[in-house]
């Protein structure tokens, strides 16, 4: 059943700082109908027994009504707006916030895009921070998979894909997907695969992450 943006998704198990054994990064983005698709891997990971840690991007930084501990875009100019909304609507403050390039804002830390548009960008982020399971919800990678804010066809998709495949055997063992393309592309996430010791096999391939002159906060 599809979910309107403005309801709460059920509570996240809670989400350490850094990555430990049980958790989960969930990256949530804009395509179809990401809460719903939220709500299924939710359940999936509290039948696994793994907490989860939520990456959101563009406009689910301001959506999105449970924590959020790190905040990830390729637009930081849009932070000005977004985090303000999100405190606006009573949601909390992100830990983290990424961009792709140092940024004098209310960035905190920036790593290089891997030209994947927001959705490749939150799932490298969760790598460099060493997480081995990463979900995807409403990261589609198709035109026809309305933002689930505009209401309209995403026409640089698959230009977006490009980005994906250049990255998919260092992304292949440790992402799974909701919906879309990227379903087809890695598959879809199970509670056999949550409960799995994934080894860690690219952990000092192309990381770089760097903290922004606007500084970590505490």
């Amino acid at each position: 059943m599809s979910m309107p943006h403005l309801m709460r998704p059920p509570t996240p198990p809670h989400a350490q700082l850094s990555p430990v054994r049980q958790d989960t990064a969930i990256v949530m983005c804009g395509g179809g109908d990401p809460f719903e698709e939220y709500i299924t891997a939710l359940e999936l990971c509290k039948e696994a027994n793994r907490t989860v840690t939520i990456f959101a991007g563009n406009d689910m930084i301001e959506k999105f009504p449970h924590d959020i501990t790190h905040a990830c875009s390729l637009h930081p100019d849009k932070f000005q707006l977004w985090l303000p909304r999100r405190r606006a609507a009573g949601f909390n403050e992100p830990q983290f916030v990424w961009a792709h390039r140092n940024y004098e804002s209310s960035v905190t830390h920036w790593t290089r895009d891997w030209a994947g548009s927001t959705g490749l960008f939150c799932t490298k982020v969760a790598r460099e921070m060493g997480f081995t399971h990463v979900v995807l919800c409403g990261v589609h990678m198709l035109v026809e998979s309305n933002h689930f804010v505009r209401k309209v066809p995403w026409n640089n998709a698959l230009g977006f894909r490009k980005g994906w495949n250049a990255h998919y055997r260092e992304l292949q063992p440790y992402v799974r997907s909701m919906g879309g393309w990227t379903l087809e592309k890695f598959g879809a996430p199970t509670v056999e695969w949550l409960r799995e010791d994934v080894a860690e096999r690219h952990q000092q391939k192309n990381y770089n992450p760097g903290q922004s002159t606007a500084g970590l906060k505490a």
